[in-house]
């Protein structure tokens, strides 16, 4: 090796030294800057719990309350939750009948009294319900309104309410 290669291979290792150098302090740097803890969110304890205000007056066991919903549109349940519709807390079942025709059955949670059963759509054809292209077509897609009359009946939309149907 001669003196010129000799001090370029210098040059090169001192700035390969420079450079792990400087990543090694940048990623300590960077790490120290990291919290060691994570967030928690407070504990708070208020007057009115929402959960066991409305569970308190749940009366109806979902159980029961899916029974009732396959009875009443003669099928069997496919899905089902409590939700909220219209302001209200309410179970919501799918049911599916011999024909392969799908309902949304509406049971109130308290009285156990059907409150709404759709009318039947055809399940399957490209999909859940969706035979025609359409969710209005489907399983869902009621928009819900309130009626004068204080019955509950939906009215085909496009545009879903957000409602469960």
């Amino acid at each position: 090796m001669n003196a010129k290669s000799l001090t370029a291979n210098k040059k090169m290792l001192a700035m390969i030294l420079s450079v792990a150098i400087l990543a090694t302090v940048g990623v300590s740097a960077a790490s120290a800057q990291t919290p060691t803890t994570t967030s928690q969110r407070p504990t708070i304890q208020g007057t009115i719990n929402l959960e066991q205000t409305i569970l308190s007056n749940v009366k109806i066991a979902f159980p029961d309350a899916a029974n009732t919903a396959a009875t009443a549109a003669s099928g069997k349940v496919i899905g089902g939750s409590l939700t909220v519709a219209q302001g209200y807390v309410v179970y919501s079942f799918k049911v599916i009948d011999d024909k392969n025709m799908v309902y949304t059955v509406i049971v109130d949670p308290s009285s156990g009294a059907v409150l709404y059963k759709s009318q039947g759509h055809q399940f399957g054809m490209g999909g859940f319900g969706m035979g025609h292209g359409s969710m209005k077509h489907g399983m869902g897609g009621h928009v819900w309104k309130k009626p004068s009359s204080g019955s509950t009946t939906p009215s085909s939309s496009t545009a879903p309410s957000g409602s469960s149907s």
